[in-house]
């Protein structure tokens, strides 16, 4: 690590994940700023993004955000969006440097962000984590759902023509601005996202790193992988024929990291 890359948004949408909140709040409050800053960045915010929980969710985030100033929950849709709409919320509310898009059981944990902010230096516009390359540790994953990974990673390579190998872990770091401009114009707001995030991407001809990363699957996860895959499949068909009818938007990487908008 050489040198501060700046300050860093950690965007994280949540559902329905009352069971799971308590170790999430306590990872962000004991090793959320060290893990930020061994990676070259500071911490400047959480941003934690209720999708319409019908649990004690929106209570817990409340509570939490009172004791900890930099936990800012995100409360304002008391409808169940999608994961790709509350994490462009979260990102529209970010004011780091960089956004760092996780998932709320930190299946990759944050001591492997300083892989993706390595990428950056490197000169990677953006930097996502990968369950699919060589050097990536997958702990705890059942077989159904690698089988079902391959088939649908290796799917969406064939209908977008992306290289990215693992469009789905829940691992993605961005410069702010540029996470703005790519979700700002959202067409799919739930799990197919992460695929939109990254055609855009590269129709602005942004240099995208995948980097092998640990992951490690939390057996309480609530996603009905096959319901969940078919239908993604179906979103991205859909997105991949709108999107080939939208003119390229270039220039991303040109933009300054602090841009306010």
């Amino acid at each position: 690590m050489t040198g501060s890359l700046g300050t860093l948004s950690l965007v994280i949408p949540a559902y329905d994940e009352e069971a799971r909140l308590p170790a999430l709040l306590g990872t962000i409050d004991r090793d959320a700023g060290a893990a930020v800053e061994a990676a070259g960045l500071e911490l400047r915010e959480t941003l934690i993004v209720d999708d319409g929980s019908g649990d004690d969710t929106r209570p817990m985030l409340a509570a939490a955000g009172r004791a900890n100033p930099k936990l800012e929950p995100v409360l304002d849709s008391e409808e169940n969006r999608g994961k790709g709409a509350a994490v462009a919320a979260g990102v529209r509310r970010a004011r780091g440097d960089y956004a760092l898009i996780a998932d709320a059981d930190l299946s990759t944990p944050l001591s492997e962000l300083g892989k993706l902010t390595d990428a950056i230096r490197a000169g990677a516009d953006l930097a996502v984590g990968s369950r699919a390359l060589e050097g990536a540790v997958v702990e705890r994953g059942p077989l159904h759902r690698k089988l079902l990974g391959w088939g649908f990673n290796g799917t969406v390579r064939s209908l977008t023509g992306l290289e990215v190998r693992d469009t789905q872990c829940g691992f993605k770091l961005i410069p702010t601005p540029i996470a703005k401009r790519l979700l700002e114009e959202q067409l799919c707001p739930g799990f197919a996202f992460d695929v939109e995030l990254l055609m855009r991407a590269e129709r602005a001809g942004l240099r995208v790193a995948e980097v092998p990363v640990v992951y490690v699957h939390d057996s309480r996860s609530r996603v009905r992988v096959a319901t969940a895959t078919f239908r993604m499949l179906r979103d991205v068909a859909s997105l991949s024929y709108r999107l080939r009818r939208e003119p390229a938007e270039r220039g991303l990487g040109g933009i300054p990291a602090d841009d306010p908008d």
